[in-house]
């Protein structure tokens, strides 16, 4: 068969015709150029340079590229005019383009640059690792997407040329079905979801094209058939808005890049990139959508825990700065009242006033300490803590700081184990988790604090000839207002608070997280809206061996 013959031929072809996808990287300034071409050159793909907005578009238009990387600001023509004259030629409409820009993450600035036609932002001072791992995912789907094209016109070619030479209808159509399998599987080893969608008011009905799908939702392409409404009744309610009206334009870019939340089959949500464009006018007067998703949870997971090291480290900074001077003015206080203490011994009512102020100066002193162990990569000094009777002794605390419209309650295991832990922070958390459900609780309710043994044993399935971990949980309840999902994921970061300005800094719960970490622990949260709040605070068991100290670093970005 000419087919069979020539197919080893076709594929190392296919392969030759898109081993060198073309990028072109577009600034007015030499030195950004030089830059970006050192983080994108590699021997699989060849880097095109352009300095001006004009020499982009004359480059566009007479070589096919993989991906464009487009400064926003140039002299002649910006990066969204730029942006915009490619997506109205048919031609060069479907190249990526990615934005590089200095300037801050200015949402309208962000969101014309979408509109425009950009699939990303890169942020200026770039960061290497992300652009390579955006521009690698890119010249990935050229390849394939060329792979298949080019695959598909060389199989029509020796089809008519097999049928014209053999007279075989049934070998070319055996073939072709070979054919059509190969590209099937090349589909299926992209790390995408193709689809097709309606174009129109009503309901965005999507039709996958493989299922592929399954992968990335739970759900197969035959759920999205039998529920036509499947994709909207899933997206995020707090996005659903922002999403369904950037599809409702679609007619006016034709395209549209955006990213958004979306609700998989076991419940958890997923960030999707989705890609679509708008398909030629029919004969008939209908428009149809093609396009794809990306699961992009992992990057933006990546970019949080980020922002998370960042704002501990701006934490650091502030701490580190006043910490001496505020270290120093205690000292006098400090001294001063010890040594008025001895003046006014005979005065029995100046003098208790007198060691009220004195201990809470003192106190203060600790707090500055709990707060540099927080910021520093500071040894903590660790004990074994009896957790029940470090509970106990904080109990007139938190029935002063609770109030009389909150009844406290406690609940204890029998012979509870002790933990090995800074006791003084471990005061510390508990009162924070109890300051934050008395303000969740404005009109009064119950607040419970639990503390019991447990085994983790479903941690250690896969290790059946080790003990289980033993921990103590000590778990802080609630009947206040509750959280949604959306803030239950942000209550850890570093001054983030849903307390009206002034009464609250954020920071509370950041530092019960960092204490339960330090202590080789953990932290859960489980909060439904009008229902209450439970935090847990999961510390191991102490064993046998003398205190030991801890030290681990503060900036843990898998956080």
């Amino acid at each position: 068969m000419l087919i069979e013959t020539l197919a080893p031929r076709i594929s190392h072809q296919a392969n030759d015709a898109v081993a060198r996808p073309k990028i072109l990287i577009a600034d007015d300034d030499s030195r950004n150029l030089m830059v970006l071409d050192t983080i994108l050159t590699a021997p699989d793909r060849e880097v095109v340079q352009a300095r001006s907005g004009w020499d982009v578009l004359s480059q566009v238009r007479q070589n096919d590229f993989a991906v464009v990387i487009l400064d926003v600001r140039m002299p002649d023509l910006d990066g969204f005019q730029v942006a915009a004259r490619m997506k109205t030629d048919q031609r060069t409409s479907r190249i990526p383009v990615i934005f590089v820009t200095a300037y801050d993450r200015d949402e309208p600035q962000i969101a014309s640059g979408y509109a425009a036609g950009a699939i990303d932002y890169v942020f200026k001072p770039i960061n290497p690792k992300f652009l390579r791992s955006k521009v690698d995912i890119l010249l990935d789907l050229y390849r394939k997407t060329e792979e298949v094209r080019w695959l598909a016109q060389q199989e029509k070619r020796l089809l008519l040329e097999n049928l014209r030479i053999q007279k075989e209808k049934t070998a070319a159509e055996q073939r072709l079905r070979e054919r059509e399998e190969h590209q099937s599987l090349v589909l299926q080893s992209l790390p995408i979801a193709l689809y097709t969608a309606t174009c129109g008011s009503g309901l965005r009905r999507l039709r996958f094209t493989n299922d592929s799908i399954r992968r990335l939702s739970g759900f197969s392409s035959a759920d999205f058939l039998r529920q036509p409404n499947l994709w909207e009744a899933r997206l995020n309610p707090e996005e659903h808005g922002r999403v369904t009206r950037a599809f409702a334009d679609i007619d006016k870019a034709g395209s549209v890049s955006i990213e958004y939340r979306w609700r998989c089959a076991d419940g958890s949500e997923k960030y999707v990139f989705d890609h679509a464009v708008l398909s030629e006018l029919r004969e008939d007067g209908s428009r149809e959508l093609f396009g794809f998703w990306l699961d992009v949870s992992d990057r933006r997971s990546l970019e949080t825990g980020l922002l998370h090291a960042s704002k501990l480290e701006a934490v650091g900074r502030l701490t580190g700065g006043i910490v001496h001077d505020f270290r120093n003015m205690l000292s006098v206080v400090i001294g001063n009242l010890d040594l008025l203490q001895l003046l006014i011994r005979d005065n029995s009512g100046a003098s208790r006033r007198l060691r009220s102020a004195l201990e809470g100066a003192q106190t203060c002193a600790e707090l500055t300490s709990r707060l540099l162990a927080f910021v520093r990569h500071r040894s903590i000094e660790t004990d074994v803590v009896d957790v029940v009777e470090t509970v106990e002794s904080i109990m007139d605390l938190l029935d002063c700081a609770l109030g009389a419209n909150i009844k406290l309650h406690t609940n204890y295991d029998k012979e509870c184990w002790p933990v090995c832990a800074d006791r003084p922070q471990l005061e510390a958390a508990i009162v924070n988790l109890a300051i934050n459900a008395r303000d969740a609780m404005p009109d009064g309710g119950e607040l419970s604090i639990r503390v019991e043994n447990v085994c983790l044993a479903a941690d250690h399935r896969d290790r059946q000839d080790e003990q289980a971990p033993e921990y103590v949980r000590i778990t802080v309840s609630d009947t206040g207002v509750g959280m949604p999902a959306a803030t239950v994921e942000r209550i850890f970061e570093p001054f983030f608070t849903t307390k009206d300005n002034g009464k609250g800094n954020g920071l509370g719960l950041s530092m019960v997280r960092h204490f339960a970490r330090q202590s080789n622990g953990n932290v859960s949260v489980r909060s439904v809206p009008n229902v209450g709040t439970r935090i847990s605070i999961e510390l191991p068991r102490a064993r046998l061996e003398p205190p030991y100290e801890v030290e681990q670093p503060l900036f843990d970005v898998s956080a």
